[in-house]
């Protein structure tokens, strides 16, 4: 008896003619030159789609997040973090392309009246409408077109100093991330990245200054962090941008003493005293 038999009452006798059940392991036409390894992720893997309703115009529109399962690889002097495969910082503003809105994604919420009066005259009614469709990624141009308006729009609508600072604080993480991809990319011309450079200090100097008014005027949390968290990101800055260094040494020693601050932000902050003193010194 076959082990086949009994499939012709079925119509699948000729099945009867291969002579073997197991093929010998080999690669076809179409597995040749195929790799084992993973294929490469690229940005807009790394993305999510989210709908949301601008409370200045209430029209729905559509905009690309970044994920929030990606994988954290470390973090710079001042807090960035620092994620594989993509800048979280490029897509970090909600932008309503039909009448100006921006917020960062941490602001975006329903407005007050007196708000949404304040952009409807100063940003919606002046405001050039962009096109609507929703790109794969979102280029460091465009996103830091984003975060200029976003920075306008805290301002019109004169959000607290720390909201504004906080902006401040992402905008030249963004424009450091952009210099980082474009010398990764084998960019050779040193005035463009010098001027991604200035730009980063620019807006790093104008963050410090915005968190030291809102340090003096504003209860915590500022932005999301404790007043320790921020003593050690403003000497940070200052550190960064070489300026109040001896600020910044005040600032730190505060957090080093600090009954509130966790063990982990102490020690960080004796990691950037050792650094900020090696340069006074200098």
């Amino acid at each position: 008896m076959g082990i086949l038999d009994g499939l012709e009452a079925l119509g699948l006798g000729n099945l009867k003619k291969i002579d073997t059940i197991y093929e010998e392991e080999h690669k076809n036409d179409e597995q040749e030159g195929v790799s084992d390894q993973p294929k490469k992720k690229e940005e807009k893997d790394f993305l999510m789609e989210k709908e949301f309703e601008c409370p200045v115009c209430q029209r729905k529109f559509k905009q690309r997040l970044a994920r929030t399962t990606l994988k954290c690889t470390g973090h710079d002097i001042d807090l960035r973090p620092v994620y594989e495969g993509i800048d979280v910082s490029k897509y970090d503003v909600i932008f309503c392309t039909d009448c100006g809105y921006a917020v960062l994604t941490r602001y975006f919420a329903a407005l007050a009246p007196t708000h949404r009066k304040l952009l409807n005259e100063n940003i919606r009614k002046n405001f050039k409408p962009q096109n609507r469709d929703l790109p794969e990624t979102i280029s460091y141009e465009d996103a830091v077109l984003r975060y200029k308006m976003a920075l306008a729009n805290a301002m019109v609508r004169l959000a607290k100093n720390s909201e504004k600072a906080y902006i401040c604080l992402r905008a030249a993480w963004l424009y450091r991330g952009m210099r980082e991809d474009a010398i990764q990319k084998g960019e050779k011309d040193k005035d463009k990245l010098k001027a991604m450079q200035d730009a980063e200090k620019e807006y790093l100097i104008t963050a410090a200054e915005g968190f030291i008014k809102a340090r003096a005027g504003e209860t915590p949390p500022y932005a999301g962090m404790n007043s320790t968290t921020l003593d050690y990101v403003i000497a940070a800055i200052y550190m960064e941008t070489d300026t109040n260094l001896k600020d910044g040494v005040r600032l730190l020693q505060d957090v080093i003493t600090s009954r509130t601050a966790t063990p982990q932000n102490k020690e960080k902050a004796r990691e950037l005293l050792i650094e900020i003193k090696k340069k006074l010194g200098e």
